[in-house]
């Protein structure tokens, strides 16, 4: 191969020079006059939580739902056999979903 022509130096960029209105600003925080807006990210996370529970509850009272189902007695039982199949696809398609991402994980990033 042959050497292709040289590679010229990167130019040295001059350092940034802060500007008054960031001065202030760091002024401000240090001194305790300025705090920091954080109900957006508040709002975000309790958003968040929210979803989540959710989830879980709905996750629990499908599962509830399927093992009274199996455990009541046959006079009892109101699902169909398509509902029940549903159900039982629904959850164990969750279940299987965490497995092979958590054996995923873990086969991935063996260090952990």
């Amino acid at each position: 191969m042959s050497a292709g022509p040289p590679i010229p130096p990167v130019p040295v960029e001059p350092e940034p020079t802060p500007s008054p209105d960031a001065e202030k600003e760091a002024a401000g925080f240090q001194k305790g006059d300025l705090d920091r807006d954080e109900a957006v990210r508040t709002n975000i996370h309790i958003a968040g939580l929210i979803v989540f529970w959710v989830f879980i509850s709905t996750g629990l009272l499908l599962f509830l739902v399927l093992a009274w189902h199996l455990g009541a007695p046959s006079n009892l039982r109101f699902l169909t056999p398509e509902q029940r199949d549903d159900l039982q696809m629904a959850l164990l398609s969750g279940i299987g979903s965490s497995f092979a991402t958590l054996v995923a994980k873990r086969w991935l990033n063996p260090k952990r």
